[in-house]
């Protein structure tokens, strides 16, 4: 299916929406149960944000490695 480029891109799409909503998500979690402070705030946004990216690169290489040839 990830040889079909409509396919790769809606996945990738949604992989990146998926993606915006934890980078959300993980910081909106350590608020929730209340461990969340002015000095932690910056560390969580940006912790979840990174592990978001991290995420969606993994998910994204290997349609994109299917659809470029590098995997069948």
């Amino acid at each position: 299916g990830f040889q079909n480029p409509f396919a790769t891109g809606f996945y990738i799409l949604g992989m990146f929406l998926l993606c915006s909503h934890l980078s959300h998500g993980f910081g909106s979690f350590f608020q929730t149960l209340g461990l969340n402070s002015r000095r932690a705030a910056p560390l969580l946004v940006n912790g979840g944000r990174v592990l978001a990216w991290l995420i969606f690169v993994g998910y994204v290489s290997i349609p994109v490695a299917v659809l470029v040839g590098f995997l069948k």
